[in-house]
């Protein structure tokens, strides 16, 4: 089953509404600090001061490929393409993408440097911290652990990834991606509806799964990615990072446990993004079917982190047994369906 249920109301919808006059007004004063370039990217004039602190960092962990492979270059052209182009819509400064170059020796990632060229006015590129992959690379390999060599340094490439975020400054939310996963349409609309919705289901949330394997997960920055980080360090021979992470999340562990405690994890019904990868440090059968965008959470995932339709099935977040307290998720006519009566939210007072 999935995390518990997790105290907490509903966010208040004014303080949601205030929140995006607040992002609206910064936008509107970046205006005249922007410059349409020769790639159709808005870029700042002058190095102006991002917003102090993102609502939503998107966090791409980048390789090369021996194959020279531009997953990234598509990566990040499906996400500027979603990424609001007009400056006065408040999800335009909210949202920061920032590119993890986990490649050794980084200069040596010619995509991503290509990637810099193309889009380093909208995009930050930052480096992982070497020297936390390399004490994660120390860990030794114990009776029991079953990941193999390529496994084991793409967790030590990802704690090192992970330290890199945490020295930037704090935001919200992080989603974490992989590099060769193609964000769907709208889905940083979807994105932004399915974070309301968590909070009104469960304040206090440790994850939100809105993809496969370490891709389209959601946590908060600050606390919880740096205990997700100390996870991933001390266990890295002993699975591959995306079951880590659900050990981390699920509080499956006994190491976990108590972190996790009280704290609810989340499936959304749809997939948000599209793998395009062809090879995997996990082996995985070329032919493996695909989720399309907004097919349903079911494949490519432990048992306990696919979306129960049984459970839920007129909801898109699972588990959803808070949907009537929150009044949510269906848009019902009142009891006797009388005509010319208010419809109300399936679930709220009459």
């Amino acid at each position: 089953g999935g995390g518990g249920g997790g105290g907490g109301g509903m966010r208040p919808s004014s303080q949601v509404a205030s929140s995006l006059v607040a992002l609206a007004d910064r936008n509107t004063a970046l205006i005249s600090q922007l410059v349409r370039t020769e790639d159709g990217a808005d870029r700042l004039v002058g190095g102006a001061a991002p917003s102090p602190r993102p609502w939503l960092r998107i966090a791409l962990m980048s390789v090369g490929r021996s194959s020279g492979a531009e997953y990234l270059l598509h990566a990040l052209r499906a996400l500027l393409q979603t990424h609001p182009a007009r400056v006065s819509d408040p999800l335009r400064s909210s949202i920061e993408i920032v590119v993890v170059n986990n490649h050794a020796p980084p200069e040596a990632h010619s995509v991503l440097l290509r990637a810099k060229q193309l889009y380093g006015g909208r995009v930050v590129f930052v480096e992982k911290e070497a020297a936390a992959a390399r004490a994660c690379r120390a860990t030794p390999k114990v009776k029991g652990d079953v990941a193999k060599e390529p496994v084991f340094r793409q967790t030590c490439d990802l704690v090192g990834g992970l330290e890199a975020l945490l020295a930037m400054p704090p935001a919200d939310h992080v989603l974490l991606m992989e590099d060769d996963w193609l964000v769907c349409p709208s889905a940083l609309l979807a994105l932004q509806y399915l974070l309301d919705k968590a909070y009104a289901y469960d304040e206090d949330w440790l994850a939100l799964r809105v993809s496969y394997g370490f891709n389209g997960v959601v946590v908060r920055g600050g606390a919880d990615l740096r205990s997700l980080r100390r996870h991933l360090e001390s266990h890295p021979w002993r699975r591959p990072p995306d079951h880590l992470l659900f050990e981390w999340f699920s509080g499956e562990r006994p190491d976990t446990k108590a972190y996790a405690a009280g704290r609810s994890y989340r499936v959304f019904r749809h997939n948000l993004f599209y793998h395009i990868g062809a090879l995997s440090t996990l082996n995985q059968p070329k032919t493996r079917f695909t989720p399309g965008c907004y097919s349903l959470m079911y494949d490519w995932l432990l048992p306990a982190e696919v979306f129960d339709e049984k459970a839920c099935p007129h909801d898109d977040v699972w588990p959803c047994t808070e949907a009537a307290r929150a009044g949510a998720p269906l848009f019902s006519a009142p009891d006797g369906g009388a005509a010319g009566s208010p419809p109300r939210l399936g679930g709220a007072p009459a």
